[in-house]
C-alpha cells in the first residue's frame, strides 16, 4: 500500500503485527462456544486495534457490557447480534462481521450515507469525447472534456496495481494536455491501494510534500506501535499536469480515496470541492472466529500531514457543495457545475 521504495517496509510492518491484508488467522483453534467466540473477538481487537486512544475508547468497559449478554447455548443469531453490538461501539466503517453459509449475515460498523447523490450516467452527459481505460473487475478511468476546454477524469476505484493507473494517466494527460484546467472526480471511490492513489496524485504534483504518516499496532499495550512511515506526494510518471485542478469528493469517498485526497490537498494547484469524505483510512485485514465467522480489524493509525487522525471524521472540502437525489434524478450534477465554474 505504500510508495514503491516503501514496499519492503510495509511488508515488515505487516509481519510485525502478524497480519496480512489477505490472510486469515492461523494457529490452534479455541473451543467453538459463544463464550469462546466472544473472548477471541475481544482479545484480537485488544491486541490489534490501532484506534483506541484516537477514539478515546474504554475497551474493558465494553467487554463488561457485552460479555454479560453472552449465555451458554444462545443461538447463532443471538451471538451475532451481541458481537455486532460490540463492533458497533467502535463506529468504524472498515469493520465488518460476516456469518457465511446458507444463513448468511453481514454486519458493517460505521455510518451509512446515501448513494443517490452521484451518478456516472449523469456525469457522462457533461463529458465530451469521453474515453475509458478499463482494467480487471470492471474498474476503470473515464476521461474527456467539459465545456470551456476543461478536462475531466473520473476514477471509480484505486483497487488495481499502480502500473494500471500509470498507463491510464499517461492516456489521460496526453489527451487533456491542452485544457485550461481539470476536474478530478473521486466521488463514490470505495478504496483500493494507497500506492496506486499516491501515484495518481503524483501526476499533478510539482514538488515533494509530506501528506501522510502510518504506523501499526505491534504489542499488547494500546500504545504499542511500529515507528511511523512517512508518505510523500511528488512528481510521478513521465508527465505531470500542473494547471488548476478541482478535486471532487463525497461521503462515499473512502479509504484509498481519502489518502488520495490527503495527497491532493498538499498540491497548491488543487481546490477540494464537494462533500466531506467518509472517514476510514487504516487497512482492515481479515480474521476468523472459532465458529468460522469472518471479521475485519484495523491495526493502523493513519495521520495527515498536520498530524491529525481523521478516522471517523473525514476530510472537509474547501468548498462544500452537495447534490440532492432529485437533482441527480433530473439529470443535473450541481457539484460538477460548480466545479466547472471555478475555471
Amino acid at each position: 500500500m505504500k510508495k514503491y521504495p516503501l514496499k519492503s517496509a510495509l511488508l515488515l510492518l505487516l509481519t510485525l503485527v502478524t497480519i496480512s491484508c489477505n490472510d486469515l488467522a492461523v494457529g490452534p483453534e479455541p473451543a467453538n462456544t459463544p463464550e469462546s467466540n466472544f473472548e477471541v473477538l475481544w482479545q484480537e481487537f485488544d491486541r490489534m486495534y490501532g484506534l483506541f486512544d484516537v477514539q478515546n475508547l474504554d475497551w474493558n468497559a465494553m467487554k463488561q457490557k457485552y460479555q454479560a449478554q453472552i449465555k451458554p447455548g444462545m443461538s447463532d443469531n443471538q451471538l451475532f447480534d451481541v458481537l455486532s453490538g460490540l463492533l458497533g461501539e467502535l463506529n468504524n466503517g472498515h469493520l465488518w462481521l460476516l456469518k457465511p453459509g446458507p444463513n448468511y449475515r453481514r454486519y458493517d460498523s460505521g455510518p451509512v450515507y446515501p448513494l443517490d447523490e452521484f451518478s456516472v450516467e449523469v456525469v457522462k452527459k457533461y463529458v465530451r469525447d469521453a474515453k475509458q481505460v478499463s482494467g480487471p473487475n470492471g474498474l476503470s478511468v473515464l476521461y474527456g472534456k467539459l465545456a470551456g476546454n476543461v478536462g475531466y477524469v473520473l476514477i471509480t476505484d484505486f483497487g488495481l496495481e499502480p502500473n494500471f493507473y500509470e498507463r491510464a494517466m499517461d492516456d489521460v494527460l496526453a489527451a487533456l494536455a491542452d485544457t485550461k484546467g481539470m476536474v478530478v472526480d473521486v466521488r463514490n471511490v470505495p478504496g483500493g491501494l494507497d500506492r496506486s492513489s499516491q501515484h495518481v496524485a503524483g501526476r499533478f504534483a510539482s514538488e515533494r510534500k509530506l501528506f501522510m504518516t502510518t504506523r501499526f499496532r505491534n504489542g499488547p499495550k494500546h500504545t504499542d506501535f511500529t515507528a511511523p512511515v512517512e508518505w510523500y506526494v511528488e512528481p510521478a510518471g513521465k508527465s505531470q499536469y500542473t494547471k488548476p485542478v478541482v478535486l471532487l469528493t463525497n461521503r462515499i469517498t473512502a479509504s484509498a480515496g481519502e489518502t488520495f485526497t490527503l495527497a491532493m490537498n498538499q498540491i497548491a494547484t488543487v481546490t477540494h470541492l464537494g462533500d466531506k469524505t467518509y472517514g476510514v483510512f487504516s487497512d482492515n485485514p481479515k480474521r476468523e472466529l472459532p465458529n468460522g465467522w469472518i471479521y475485519s480489524v484495523t491495526p493502523g493509525d493513519f495521520r495527515a500531514a498536520d498530524g491529525r487522525n481523521y478516522e471517523g471524521i473525514g476530510i472537509e472540502p474547501e468548498i462544500r457543495v452537495v447534490n440532492t437525489k432529485d437533482e441527480i434524478a433530473a439529470g443535473k450534477d450541481k457539484v460538477l457545475e460548480v466545479a466547472l465554474g471555478r475555471f
